[in-house]
């Protein structure tokens, strides 16, 4: 149960319990000047009572919708946070993929230039590593600088994992965030 819930639930019950204590004093009319209405007898205690209630029951609804839009909006920048991070993933893919195909481009020059080599074949790229989907050709002796040149590579895909990581952790901690916020 709610805290609203449960606070309107204990106003009632107090209500009702004065309410029974008091009904021979709730019951008893007071003489009332109304404008344009003259003098009236009314059991105004009882309904002050009433009142009470009715008070109790309004700022009761007005709670819950309060609360209903907050977390409507909530849900909305979950969704708009989601959406962001599977558009940024899809985007970091591609970049990847082009820089691998930039790199196995620049390799099939270098292995061209330096002579008599032959380019390694698209289906197992010489980059291939970088994707973990094969163990990469055994490279010439003469080509002791291209193996750098992988290892340095290798570098920045391991620093642009722990960075990804770091960001997409830093995204789950956002959204986990806002789920509390919608839940509570």
């Amino acid at each position: 149960m709610r805290l609203y819930n449960f606070l309107f639930v204990l106003v009632l019950v107090l209500v009702i319990v004065f309410a029974f204590a008091n009904l021979d004093s709730l019951r008893t009319t007071t003489q009332v000047v109304i404008p344009f209405f003259g003098k009236q007898i009314l059991p105004m205690r009882l309904y002050g009572c009433v009142a009470l209630i009715l008070l109790a029951a309004v700022y009761s609804i007005l709670w819950y919708f309060s609360s209903t839009r907050l977390k409507a909006k909530s849900a909305d920048y979950l969704t708009k946070l989601e959406e962001t991070r599977r558009i940024l993933d899809e985007k970091e893919a591609n970049r990847f993929a082009q820089l691998q195909a930039q790199l196995e481009s620049a390799t099939q020059d270098i292995l061209a230039r330096v002579g008599g080599v032959a380019a390694p074949q698209k289906s197992g790229g010489f980059f291939s590593r970088l994707t973990q989907k094969e163990s990469p050709a055994p490279l010439p002796s003469n080509l002791g600088g291209v193996e750098g040149l992988v290892q340095r590579i290798e570098k920045v895909r391991d620093e642009l994992a722990a960075d990804i990581a770091s960001s997409e952790h830093a995204i789950l901690e956002a959204i986990e965030v806002l789920k509390d916020r919608k839940s509570g």
